[in-house]
């Protein structure tokens, strides 16, 4: 419903009748459309995060750039499956404060991630010390997330696994580690 008719568009009304449930019903649950949005937005923030956790996993033993390409080939195909309503989440941020405030803390979970890899990564001697993991994480992770925002707002004819490796490049090069 959200992915098909946008944040301000979506009626309760609308959003009980795609559920099969009365109108009146949906109150017994939600309080207002806001408060189920917040509700969708955080099991699918919880679902992006748990997918991509298992990913990187499964290649913890593999090079550093192979950590990176697996990481955001996970968080591209995510976004991607989910492209309708990661876009909405991302514009409903700048006209809904709890939104915004959801949006703020998945962002900040995601760069300390990427903090604590890049930290990893500079104790194994793959990254340089004098590169500050904070700043690195925040605008790698921006680039990243821009990218997929902007493919899947304009649709963009992209190839996932093209976007993924050329990112990961980018991502791999700014931290000078070597790429295949």
């Amino acid at each position: 419903m959200f992915a098909r008719d946008g944040f301000t568009n979506a009626r309760i009304t609308d959003i009980s009748d795609e559920a099969g449930v009365a109108h009146g019903s949906f109150y017994t649950y939600f309080k207002s459309k806001d408060e189920i949005f917040l509700a969708l937005i955080e099991e699918l923030e919880e679902d992006l995060r748990v997918s991509g956790d298992g990913g990187r996993a499964a290649v913890a033993d593999g090079t550093a750039y192979a950590r990176i390409l697996r990481a955001n080939t996970d968080y591209l195909t995510a976004y991607h499956d989910n492209r309708g309503i990661m876009v909405v989440w991302e514009q409903a941020a700048t006209l809904n404060d709890d939104v915004a405030e959801l949006r703020s803390q998945a962002s900040e979970r995601a760069v300390s991630r990427i903090v604590r890899a890049i930290e990893h990564m500079q104790a194994d001697g793959d990254v340089s010390a004098a590169i500050d993991a904070r700043y690195a994480a925040t605008a790698l992770t921006g680039m990243v997330s821009n990218f997929a925002y902007r493919w899947c707002l304009r649709d963009e004819d992209f190839e996932l696994g093209t976007a993924a490796e050329q990112l990961s490049r980018l991502w791999a090069n700014a931290l000078g580690i070597p790429t295949p």
